[in-house]
């Protein structure tokens, strides 16, 4: 089996730029260019030997600068890995379903939690725990103080 290259860019445009970059640089193969979820991120894999699959993700890797995303060579890929990317942007949208239609289903699980988790509260700092002691403190001060004015205004009577 042939390594397979992974590098993940933002927009569609500069998805093609390092395709074209990378086909132009090493002995490699277009697989496809697929849509990731949300931010606009794309994802382009290449097929070819480890050497030049990896000279090819350098070279796309050190061109993109900020749009750079994340990358990834797998010089060894299990069996059915190049099936988990299977959306490909270039192709027409009936060229697509025809391929989803041949092409067997995956049985991926989900991996969320199932449990709803709370958010936690944040301890309170020492800092902030002396300030509120000190705090009650003078409310209690206040209120003595207060009382005791009180009684003397009762007393001058």
């Amino acid at each position: 089996m042939k390594t397979l290259g992974y590098l993940e860019v933002k927009g569609l445009t500069n998805a093609i730029v390092s395709a074209d970059k990378m086909l132009k640089t090493a002995d490699v193969e277009l697989k496809n260019i697929s849509n990731t979820r949300g931010s606009g991120w794309v994802t382009v894999a290449i097929v070819g030997d480890v050497a030049a699959v990896s000279v090819a993700i350098a070279m796309a890797k050190e061109m993109m600068g900020e749009n750079y995303v994340s990358s990834t060579v797998l010089a060894n890929p299990a069996e059915g890995i190049e099936k988990l990317n299977r959306t490909d942007l270039l192709l027409e949208p009936t060229v697509r379903k025809a391929n989803e239609a041949n092409s067997e289903p995956l049985n991926v699980e989900p991996t969320r939690p199932t449990e709803k988790l709370e958010p936690q509260k944040p301890a309170k700092s020492e800092k902030s725990k002396a300030t509120s002691k000190t705090k009650k403190e003078s409310n209690s001060k206040k209120e003595t103080n207060s009382s005791t004015k009180k009684r003397k205004k009762q007393s001058k009577k």
